[in-house]
């Protein structure tokens, strides 16, 4: 074991009890008391099994095969109780659906202190202090049912600090947090880290990520640690269309390995030529419990659009294609389906001619296989299919989970979240709907997972439409024709994503950032249309125009 590590893992090995292969192979790594380390690497890589390994579940609650050893303050994890190692290692899963259980905010809050026989008058004095240091007063009294995504996040970190651990291993903090709350959340892990608390991410958003200065970085790649150093030397190596790099590094890599073709990665911008009413809201209001969380919203999202939501967290966007799709009754105004009232129409009636994913997973995943998952909804709206397996490996084909080991007999809940949040997807693909409404798309997927499967949706014959939520700012620029912003539960702003950028005073007050992207899109004179580049993308075109232009300095020389 490394001298004064608190946390150490030494050729950790290990195979889940249903796969064939190992989910990480042969990890090696210490921690230190004060130290952060930032885990990168692509979906599936097995980066949430590392975290698994290192707060107990692997091997308490996950069965399998396990090799080498990790140890917690000295004592291995396979000697000590879940119990014991939950009150050395806090730990923030992916899914926080899966770690909240207390019906209100409270109630949640003290459930871990409650269950070490904290007592009453102790909880009462750390629900206070971690309220305030977390920034949710505005949570407080809430049903946990009633929570958006990221304010459920918000919840499970707050649950995480109620038991004061030594260490915290957090599982993908910022996918369902808008920019502004999540560089809080990255600022109360710095502050932790700087009081002597061991800290380990794992983030696909490395561009934010890095604010909270990880002192080392491991990279992951088929179980396997690739790199693990200083984030000079990663961001010096990393793949620049695997991992969201800072724009500044993805332009200088490209300049520096002669990247650039002059032929741009990504389709140009369309013709926006929207067709008729697909989905519309009618100045619909929401209530859930005490809340308003609709206030009003008219909009009206047509065929062939492609349309992007923002908003900070709890501002109702996910609650508005709830609405669209019957799971939650509109209080006052209408939600129309092509043209028709959604009252009264059933919820699979909707789904045919609009599939909707969502923002968790594991609320659509229960079937025993990926087959049986795939197949459900189709044989449930008898819907022929003369070969299921074909069928089922189609669906997959679309959001690359088809290459996948066994994919068709795996359990649902074996895959990684970011191939449980593809799979979820696949689901909603395989009823061939004209629309796809996606929570969050991009959570839990690395970043090329993400913009393939992107592009790869665009591209699916027969669908017309898509609308997506998501806190992706450079995502939803590079993806939509058309930007709405909530806040409150008001729409604030609606129209082209240039246009809807350029009021930085309003982009701010919704907790979203001008990214390094975003401003060198605004700055770049070569774009066009209504979509932003992406960033391999706008460098090539970049680097192309430096070399035209040194190119016409030489010929104007020799013809001098």
């Amino acid at each position: 074991m490394a001298p004064g590590a608190l946390i150490d893992v030494e050729g950790l090995t290990f195979r889940y009890r249903r796969a064939t292969e190992p989910a990480v192979r042969d990890v090696t790594l210490s921690i230190a008391p004060g130290e952060v380390v930032l885990v990168a690497g692509p979906s599936g890589c097995g980066k949430s099994t590392l975290l698994r390994a290192i707060n107990g579940l692997v091997p308490h609650a996950y069965s399998g095969e396990l090799s080498g050893s990790v140890r917690i303050d000295g004592r291995p994890t396979t000697e000590l109780r879940l119990r014991e190692i939950g009150q050395i290692i806090g730990t923030l899963l992916q899914d926080p659906a899966k770690q909240i259980i207390g019906a209100t905010v409270e109630a949640e809050l003290a459930f871990g202190p409650e269950n070490l026989a904290v007592s009453p008058a102790e909880i009462r004095n750390r629900i206070r202090e971690v309220i305030a240091d977390t920034g949710i007063p505005h949570l407080s009294g809430r049903e946990t049912a009633h929570l958006s995504g990221g304010e459920r996040q918000l919840l499970a970190m707050a649950g995480a600090l109620m038991l004061r651990p030594r260490a915290y291993v957090v599982d993908e903090p910022l996918a369902n947090l808008d920019p502004a709350t999540a560089r809080h959340l990255l600022g109360m892990l710095r502050v932790l880290a700087d009081a002597g608390h061991a800290v380990v991410i794992v983030e696909h958003r490395v561009e934010e990520a890095l604010e909270l200065r990880p002192d080392r970085v491991l990279a992951m790649d088929d179980g396997r640690a690739t790199y693990l150093g200083p984030v000079d030397g990663f961001l010096a190596t990393a793949d620049t269309r695997a991992v969201k790099l800072p724009f500044e590094v993805v332009l200088a890599r490209t300049r520096d390995e002669d990247l650039a073709t002059g032929t741009p990665g990504q389709t140009a911008a369309r013709e926006l030529v929207p067709g008729p009413s697909r989905l519309a809201f009618e100045a619909v209001d929401v209530r859930l419990g005490e809340r308003d969380v609709l206030r009003g919203v008219s909009a009206d999202l047509r065929a062939r659009e492609a349309v992007a939501v923002l908003g900070p967290n709890g501002s109702g966007k996910t609650t508005l294609f709830r609405t669209a799709m019957g799971l939650v009754d509109p209080d006052a105004g209408t939600v129309r389906v092509d043209g028709e009232d959604t009252r009264g129409r059933p919820i699979a009636d909707l789904a045919r001619s609009i599939g909707y994913v969502f923002q968790s997973p594991s609320q659509m995943l229960f079937a025993r296989t990926v087959r049986e998952e795939l197949l459900f909804g189709p044989r449930n709206l008898a819907m022929p299919i003369s070969d299921p397996d074909a069928f089922a490996l189609e669906a997959l084909r679309r959001t690359g989970l088809a290459d996948v080991e066994d994919i068709l007999d795996r359990p649902p809940l074996t895959l990684s979240f970011g191939q449980q949040k593809r799979l979820a997807i696949a689901i909603g693909l395989a009823l061939d709907p004209r629309t796809l409404i996606l929570d969050e798309p991009s959570a839990g997927q690395d970043h090329r997972s993400a913009e393939r499967f992107m592009t790869a949706v665009e591209e699916i014959g027969g669908l017309e439409s898509l609308y997506f939520v998501t806190h992706d700012a450079d995502l939803a620029l590079t993806h939509a024709d058309r930007i709405l912003v909530l806040r409150d539960g008001r729409i604030v702003a609606d129209g082209p994503p240039a246009t809807v950028v350029e009021d930085e005073a309003l982009w701010q007050s919704c907790n979203l950032d001008r990214t390094s992207l975003i401003v060198a899109n605004l700055a770049w004179p070569g774009r066009s249309g209504h979509r932003f580049l992406d960033a391999p993308t706008l460098a090539a075109e970049m680097v192309a125009a430096e070399r035209g232009s040194r190119a016409g300095e030489g010929g104007a020389i020799v013809g001098a």
